[in-house]
């Protein structure tokens, strides 16, 4: 045996293993994520102060037609929506003009084609905040539709001064493993970011759905620090300003933002690597907080599997059964409330094909660029 041929015991080193990726599993679960099961949103209220809606849109007239009306008929005092129409060259812009008609707080900012010079999403969206009337802004995507009319109500309400409120923008469920795969992703980044930010470790957003003014965007130059990066105008601005602001988070139903799911594998997986491409300009604290979990749950079923093979097999079952129950105890309310309470009897075998899936995505992004704004 290899244990008698080292002089040690290789059964008992992958006990150690295992359980330490346990503990850093539970400590997961209890430290952070517990926290959005007794979370309860604050009955704060902001006076109805009024509010800008910013969308930047390139290509977007079919999503444009089906979701703007349902962001004009928001039940709230005084908004203005302004959309960026950037470089289209579908009928995005004369679906503006139709709409200008029929809404009058609806402002639109266009964007000429250059062959000199091209720019990502973050331009548009600075166009958008410097032509906004109103101090307080709210941003969303042209393929999201907000899920009640209470959307700007509840996403503006903890509204202050140099503030920054987090929400939650669910994928639309269909039929299908893909669609199951990419409602889980979602369900997990939300839990995890949401929870981060409980904790006072705010890292990221969703551009879909969240809101800050105008004041804290001009404090650190708008998106000057990372501009050179094609995406992270959401995720990367957090980053950024988020340790010197009073952050919140709302993601109670009628608060989200439903969006569009991709439809086929490519296309996911294309997104998946715009995201780890800026997930690297992360702060070190959070990459290496963001990287210990899924590192711990490989450790924790690459350890356990050899272990069943072992006297400790009792041991490894007992370790894994708690996990799963903890985790199905922790994540069950959650996972509700954003979106996915048909995902939570499939997470544990969900999670285990995106123990394969993530790092084959990540690593693809050394051999094939992601795509940009388009």
């Amino acid at each position: 045996m290899l244990s008698d041929y080292l002089g040690i015991d290789v059964g008992f080193l992958l006990l150690l293993v295992f359980i330490v990726a346990f503990s850093v599993q539970l400590f997961f679960f209890l430290f952070f994520f517990i926290r959005l099961v007794f979370y309860k949103q604050l009955d704060t209220t902001n006076h109805n102060l009024p509010v800008s809606v910013i969308i930047a849109a390139r290509n977007e007239e079919k999503n444009l037609i089906a979701n703007l009306p349902k962001i004009f008929d928001q039940d709230y005092p005084e908004f203005e929506v302004i959309v960026v129409n950037d470089r289209s060259w579908d009928d995005t812009a004369d679906i503006l003009d139709a709409f200008k008609r029929r809404y009058d707080n609806l402002h639109v900012v266009n964007i000429s084609e250059s062959a000199n010079y091209s720019h990502s999403k973050k331009f548009a969206l600075t166009l958008g905040i410097k032509g906004a009337k109103y101090e307080n802004l709210l941003f969303t995507d042209a393929d999201c539709h907000p899920v009640s009319n209470k959307w700007i109500t509840k996403m503006s309400r903890s509204f202050m001064r140099k503030s920054l409120i987090l929400g939650y923008s669910p994928y639309q469920k269909k039929k299908g493993l893909l669609n199951k795969l990419i409602r889980f992703d979602t369900v997990q980044i939300g839990i995890q970011y949401l929870s981060f930010a409980l904790a006072g470790i705010p890292y990221m957003g969703v551009g879909r759905n969240m809101s800050y003014n105008k004041e804290l965007f001009f404090s650190v130059g708008g998106f000057k620090s990372h501009y050179h990066v094609a995406s992270g105008d959401d995720d990367l601005f957090v980053n950024e300003v988020a340790d010197h602001v009073k952050v919140s988070i709302v993601f109670e139903p009628d608060s989200q933002m439903m969006s569009l799911p991709e439809l086929n594998y490519t296309d996911w997986c294309n997104q998946k690597r715009r995201h780890f491409t800026t997930a690297k300009h992360y702060r070190s604290k959070h990459k290496f907080l963001l990287s210990l979990f899924p590192a711990s749950f490989l450790l924790l079923v690459a350890s356990f599997i050899p272990l069943l093979l072992t006297q400790y097999w009792m041991m490894a079952i007992i370790g894994i059964a708690i996990r799963l129950l903890v985790q199905l105890l922790i994540l069950n309310k959650p996972m509700r409330a954003l979106g996915g309470s048909d995902l939570v009897i499939f997470a544990p075998l969900i999670e285990l094909i995106f123990l394969i899936i993530n790092p084959v995505i990540y690593f693809s992004n050394f051999i094939i660029k992601p795509t940009k704004w388009h």
